[in-house]
Order: structure tokens, then C-alpha cells, then sequence
């Protein structure tokens, strides 16, 4: 769990333990690893206007997101740590900075290429939101805040697929130059679970490791 370690302490608040980001940032700048892929159970890049999110974002009167207004004790300091750590993956060497999350009860996959000030051009973090298999009709964001899964506004995020609120999961294969992930979709109540061992993705990604 990502909040285990949470912090409120405004500026220098954490969702994960100051031990622990050290620990990634040093795994994630090693060379000699060729492959690492962060999987925080609270996912980066959307934002449901939830207050334990890294996002100041919350919902307006009019039902969208917002960042016009303060999100009650939302901590500043969650968002410090998120671009720490977004940075880190952005400028990892030769290796394909991808990031896999649930949670938002959702599939989805972004490029995440700017989050505030800080630009990740150069290198977009992929975040992907794998995909809930057990998620009943009153677990979606959507049917008890009104909102599914939207892009921060505090970040740029190119929408390759936008948040879809259906059951599935994401399968990820590794190859030492590329990583293959492969979507799949079901739905409660018109699918069997039979069904679920013979699906096809109805998605699929295949990324390079950069020369």
C-alpha cells in the first residue's frame, strides 16, 4: 500500500517513505538493470477529484475537475514527492519508463510529458492502469462521484487510450529490448467467467527500449 508511510505535513508531506523514494530513484539510475517498472497502487497521471490522490485536483459545481479551488488537507508535499519521482523515471538511460497502476478501477494508458514546470518530453513516463477483474456496477468513480478517471490538470497527458470503466487486466511480457502489454476487457453480468481464459486483448502496446 502507498499510503502506509502518508505524511501531512503540508510542503514536506509523503505518500512513500523518504527511505523508500531514495531506494527507487538509486534503482532507477543503476545501468546495469534493464528493465524497471514502478507499480504504486496509487496511479499517476489521472486524477477522480479524490482527496488521497497526488493531485490537488477536486470537483467543482459543474462536476469537472478543477485546481481553482483548494482541495481540503491535500498535502503539497505529495505532489513534490510524485515529480520526484516522475522525473526519475523520465530520465532513466535506455530504458522504457513505465508505470503501472489500479486503484482508479480502470484501463487506461497515457503519456505523462509534463507535470507542472518540470517537462518529460524527451522521455514521456507511460502510465498504464491495468485493470479491475472483480469492480461491481457501485465501485466505479463515476457512479458515486459522478466523474471516471480524468487527466490532472496539473500535468500534459497524451490519451493513447482514455480510462475505460469495464472490468479486465493488463498481461505484460518482457523481452531484454522491449515490453509488450496486451489489454483485455470483460464485464460483469454479460460475460461468463469461463470466458475470461479464452479472451483476446483488444489493445496492444509494444515499446522499444531506446537505443
Amino acid at each position: 500500500m502507498i499510503r502506509r508511510s502518508t505524511t501531512l505535513a503540508g510542503p514536506s508531506a509523503v505518500f512513500v517513505d523518504l527511505d523508500v523514494e531514495d531506494w527507487l530513484k538509486l534503482r532507477m539510475a543503476e545501468r546495469e538493470i534493464i528493465h524497471v517498472v514502478n507499480v504504486p497502487s496509487n496511479p499517476p497521471g489521472w486524477s477522480a477529484g479524490k482527496w488521497g490522490e497526488w493531485y490537488p485536483d477536486i470537483l467543482d459545481t459543474d462536476g469537472k475537475l478543477t485546481i481553482d479551488k483548494p482541495k481540503p488537507y491535500w498535502q503539497a508535499g505529495w505532489l513534490a514527492q510524485h515529480d520526484r519521482l516522475i522525473t526519475a523515471m523520465s530520465s532513466m538511460t535506455g530504458r522504457i519508463p513505465l508505470v503501472i497502476s489500479g486503484d482508479l478501477h480502470a484501463i487506461g494508458e497515457g503519456r505523462i510529458i509534463r507535470s507542472g514546470n518540470i517537462s518529460l518530453e524527451k522521455n514521456p513516463v507511460l502510465a498504464v492502469l491495468a485493470g479491475p477483474i472483480g469492480t461491481g456496477d457501485i465501485g466505479w468513480p463515476s457512479a458515486f462521484r459522478g466523474i471516471g478517471p480524468m487527466p490532472s490538470r496539473v500535468l500534459d497527458v497524451q490519451e493513447a487510450l482514455k480510462p475505460i470503466e469495464e472490468n479486465g487486466f493488463t498481461l505484460v511480457d518482457f523481452t531484454r529490448d522491449s515490453i509488450t502489454l496486451r489489454y483485455f476487457r470483460w464485464k460483469f453480468g454479460r460475460d461468463t467467467v469461463e470466458s475470461i481464459a479464452t479472451l483476446e486483448p483488444f489493445r496492444t502496446t509494444e515499446l522499444k527500449r531506446p537505443g
